[in-house]
């Protein structure tokens, strides 16, 4: 069963990746949004573009992902906050502890 090494790995990788992108596009949209709450907004117009171009990258790369969590919050009242990319960070967490458990046994087996 050593073939399948690389694909645990890769996948592991691959789930990693997608924690570290949600993560920092949600910082990003915290900075994007106290930005536009703020005078930094006025101040500092290309650096305020910058983020918000950034905040457009990284909300296409990840919508597709927080998709089915937000259409399972849609009934849901949360007060206006987005839960989905937490939710999303979990099930990543899960998914990658289950995939290290099975890994391990079929290691072992």
């Amino acid at each position: 069963m050593a073939f399948l090494e690389p694909f645990f790995r890769v996948l592991l990788i691959v789930l990693e990746f997608l924690q570290w992108l949600i993560l920092a596009w949600v910082i990003i949209s915290w900075i994007l949004f106290f930005a536009r709450q703020s005078s930094f907004r006025w101040r500092h117009k290309q650096i305020f573009g910058i983020l918000e171009q950034l905040n457009d990258i990284f909300t296409r790369m990840t919508y597709p992902f927080l998709r089915p969590f937000r259409r399972m919050l849609r009934g849901v009242n949360t007060a206006g906050i987005d839960w989905s990319p937490l939710l999303l960070i979990l099930a990543i967490v899960l998914l990658r502890g289950l995939i290290v458990a099975l890994w391990g046994t079929i290691l072992r087996g």
